[in-house]
């Protein structure tokens, strides 16, 4: 008898990938293809379409559901897209679109690309057996999702935990989306580089004067203790671990997970100086049982499959 798989797809601003799962979680196939979201959201729909019965081409077993992650807002019951900023949608139809290009009736549930990464961590990674977490993701921007009694906390509009755009400073830098202080623009990869390009004056002897100012540049700087890159590094863990205590105090997890390429890049660096932070700004007893640890989910498809694992 074949195995049930099913489709993760994981929708970003310049790529689409795809990853056939099976429900422990193993990668069976996987494929990509660009997004080209300037074509516009049909034939982004139609790539999606291509991509997850070329994926299902890939394996013998039984597809039963599609499970997309996508950026923005999303009316989790009916798979719309509400805004989503860098495809430059708005009220997209994805589920219904989708379900109605594929050859097989199966079913396509869609999600907010950050709350899927932590439905896989729940599923198959780090969170396994933690029915109270928090994830944070430290990528180019900064996002967040919560699992609350083993219940994904979605919200009205798909956007619980985002987190990136809480103001920590309303006297801050200016943020993409009109407000000031944002978290990410101070932990992420575009707030390592507001950071440095903030204080670089005042450190005329930084190696950074010296090279092309990249997140990459200030890892490298960090790593041989140069006081400008420490005082960015400093800024984004003291951003994190303000991020964290509203997280803890929201939702009293037993667990914080960070992923997302910054985060592991600046690593125990940032995770050490943002728990410091933490413990200053909650109820000490909310800490005394909490964890910490690193996203275990390499593949980003994986997530999105681990939504069409977890209503089946």
């Amino acid at each position: 008898m074949s195995q049930d798989i099913v489709i993760g797809v994981d929708l970003g601003g310049t790529k689409i990938a795809f990853a056939a799962v099976d429900r422990q979680g193993q990668v069976l196939a996987d494929y990509t293809l660009p997004t080209l979201a300037q074509e516009g959201a049909d034939a982004v729909i139609d790539r999606i379409v291509q991509g997850i019965e070329a994926t299902s081409g890939f394996v013998s077993g039984h597809v039963v559901g599609v499970g997309i992650g996508s950026p923005g807002a999303i009316d989790v019951e009916y798979g719309v897209i509400l805004n989503a900023v860098n495809l430059n949608w708005t009220d997209v139809p994805l589920a219904a679109g989708v379900r109605a290009g594929l050859k097989f009736d199966i079913p396509v549930q869609v999600q907010n690309d950050v709350n899927v990464a932590a439905l896989g961590e729940y599923l198959f990674g780090a969170a396994q057996g933690v029915s109270d977490f928090v994830y944070l993701a430290v990528g180019t921007g900064l996002g967040g999702g919560a699992m609350s009694g083993g219940k994904l906390i979605s919200g009205a509009q798909g956007m619980a935990m985002e987190v990136g755009h809480i103001s920590i400073d309303p006297n801050g830098r200016l943020c993409g989306c009109g407000t000031r202080g944002c978290a990410e623009m101070y932990i992420s990869g575009k707030g390592v580089l507001e950071g440095a390009r903030e204080h670089l004056a005042a450190f005329p002897e930084s190696p950074l004067h010296r090279s092309s100012l990249s997140t990459a540049a200030v890892v490298a700087a960090d790593k041989l203790g140069d006081p400008l890159a420490r005082l960015v590094v400093a800024e984004a863990g003291d951003a994190l671990g303000t991020v964290m205590a509203w997280s803890v105090a929201m939702f009293n997890p037993a667990l914080i997970l960070i992923g997302g390429g910054m985060g592991k890049v600046l690593g125990d660096r940032l995770l050490t100086r943002a728990r410091t932070t933490l413990a200053t700004r909650v109820y000490p007893p909310m800490l005394e049982k909490l964890r910490f640890g690193w996203s275990q989910i390499e593949v980003t498809a994986v997530g999105a499959a681990a939504l069409a694992w977890l209503n089946r």
